[in-house]
């Protein structure tokens, strides 16, 4: 499995709904709280849309959606 399925694998065993958008060349991903406690979450990569790109999005949808990945 790969990294950036473990990370948002993760965020949705927390409860949020995660979607994948692919336009033009960049890959979006949102995250929506379930029971709406928290506000909705974008995370883009502008610099394509391939597994890297899609990694780096996963990143930064886990820090905007509060996960810390830097702590261990």
């Amino acid at each position: 499995m790969s990294t950036t399925r473990i990370i948002l694998g993760q965020l949705v065993q927390l409860g949020w709904h995660i979607t994948k958008h692919r336009v033009n060349g960049t890959i979006e991903l949102h995250a929506i709280k379930l029971d709406c406690s928290e506000e909705p979450q974008i995370a883009r990569c502008n610099d394509g849309d391939g597994p890297n790109e899609e990694y780096r999005a996963a990143c930064l949808l886990a820090e905007g959606c509060g996960i810390d990945l830097e702590d261990g």
